[in-house]
């Protein structure tokens, strides 16, 4: 009996070992090695090694990759481009898709929203699902009537339809899930990607801005609202409730205000001009359990010489093994921020889309599947997914040719929209100057009236003389004229 408990034990500390070597290898290496034998296939395709190899990518012990969305108007399917770039000690991998469309990732899984359609991808395996989304409530091509233009900007990303959308992981079930959420409450829906049926969900307290992207951390949602009031909404993907998160004390919220998932914790994002007329970048990260925040980054950039007015933002990526922190702005430009010296340096002038950290995934999309809403199941080959893609991009060039259009258009105006803001401004401001000055002469005439200044003052048909140039002018024979200035 002591023996067999022996051998036993000794088998279950080799399952341990052969583990810890498995999830340091590559995907293709595991992939090839499901062959080896039934045992290495039950281990690899089990869950808890899944979950394992998961929390050994994101410790970085194998170095940090960015994943990159390089444009392709091709109309197949995306997928990785052969080979990657370095920027310094960083790998760039390259995923050849739809640049133009706002995405979504979490865990090394991208959800690429189209008209129609959800697509979810597994970049490094190749595995693709699509999802019929059904009809949108609003067009793409229109403007909803609730989008304020004075809360839209060059850091503003809107999914097709207009939709609130987010997509992340349940940590407790371990599956992927798409939410999306419409400014009418009757509109919200989630998406199991392991079930590929939509279902309603119960609406959330409050609408959030559609022009802001979401993030996932442990196993929740966040939506960044600002329109309203400076709010951050969360959705548990486990129990599907909502619930609101509470704002750093004395939280200055600007509109270029960003959340991110940075090292598996949700930060806010902002940068702006300091007292000392500097550009500096502040990021704040909250603690999961207690709902706490803290400062975690103030960098100066000032030796990015960024002109004061100038419409700017920056994103955070990730933190290297060396611990230095990787951001982008909306140039496209990569930069290195070193904590040690306080440096900042430009590592590339321009790169790709930046989408996230890439991540290889063990996680399983039945790319052989495309589910309906109604749940039931059509099986289909690789050839008929290939040319479903191609349909939808036929089908779709209209919203393609004009979705460009828009898109350039908002990267070279949105300083004209500044500056409209600017000049409604100075308009309101002139009339309220113009309305204070009429109460002003007024005021003067009224005292004049009751005795209070000599009438002498007045001209001698007791009426005012017509403004020149700006200037209300007093004529008396006895005193020089007097001018009361309009402010």
């Amino acid at each position: 009996m002591g023996e067999e408990e022996e051998t036993t034990n000794s088998i279950y500390i080799l399952v341990d070992l052969l583990k810890e070597i498995l999830v340091r290898l590559s995907l293709k290496s595991l992939v090839k090695l499901k062959t080896v034998s039934k045992e290495w296939r039950s281990i690899l395709q089990s869950k808890s090694f899944e979950e394992m190899h998961l929390s050994f990518q994101k410790s970085g012990k194998t170095g940090r990759k960015i994943l990159a969305a390089c444009h392709c108007d091709c109309g197949g399917p995306p997928s990785l481009l052969p080979g990657s770039r370095f920027k310094g000690d960083e790998e760039i991998v390259n995923l050849h898709c739809d640049a133009t469309r706002p995405s979504l990732s979490c865990d090394g899984l991208v959800c690429l929203p189209e008209p129609g359609w959800v697509n979810v991808l597994n970049p490094t395996s190749g595995q693709l699902r699509r999802f019929p989304s059904g009809p949108d409530p609003v067009s793409t091509l229109l403007t909803p009537l609730h989008k304020n233009i004075f809360f839209t900007g060059h850091w503003s990303t809107y999914f097709p339809g207009y939709w609130a959308m987010g997509f992340g992981r349940d940590k407790v079930g371990g599956s992927y899930k798409v939410v999306r959420m419409f400014f009418d409450p009757s509109h919200c829906d989630i998406l199991d990607v392991n079930i590929g049926e939509w279902r309603k969900l119960s609406p959330p307290p409050y609408p959030v801005d559609v022009g802001r992207k979401s993030v996932c951390v442990s196993g929740s949602i966040y939506w960044f609202e600002i329109a309203s009031a400076c709010k951050i909404l969360a959705l548990d993907l486990h129990t599907q409730e909502f619930r609101d998160v509470a704002m750093p004390p004395r939280f200055r919220c600007k509109m270029d205000t960003q959340i991110v998932n940075l090292e598996d914790s949700l930060a806010l994002v902002t940068a702006g001009v300091n007292d000392n007329l500097e550009w500096e970048l502040k990021i704040l990260s909250m603690d999961a359990e207690e709902e706490t925040w803290s400062l975690t980054y103030l960098i100066s950039l000032a030796d990015l010489s960024i002109h004061l007015l100038a419409a700017r933002w920056f994103m955070p990526v990730t933190v290297s093994k060396q611990g230095n922190l990787l951001f982008y702005d909306n140039n496209r430009s990569l930069y290195k921020y070193y904590p040690h010296t306080n440096i900042v340096r430009q590592i590339s002038p321009h790169t790709c889309v930046i989408l996230s950290p890439y991540l290889e995934s063990l996680a399983q999309l039945h790319t052989d599947q495309v589910a309906l809403r109604t749940g039931r199941t059509l099986c289909i080959s690789k050839a008929a997914i290939a040319s479903a893609h191609v349909i939808s991009s036929l089908r779709s060039t209209v919203y393609k040719f004009l979705r460009r259009g828009k898109a350039e258009l908002a990267q070279t105006s949105f300083e004209v929209w500044d500056d409209i803001k600017l000049m409604v401004m100075a308009i309101l401001f002139k009339l309220v100057i113009s309305v204070l000055s009429s109460l002003l002469i007024v005021g003067v005439l009224t005292l004049v009236a009751l005795g209070a200044v000599p009438r002498r003052l007045l001209p001698v048909d007791g009426v005012a003389r017509p403004l020149q140039d700006g200037v209300l002018c007093f004529s008396s024979y006895d005193y020089a004229s007097l001018r009361i200035k309009t402010l």
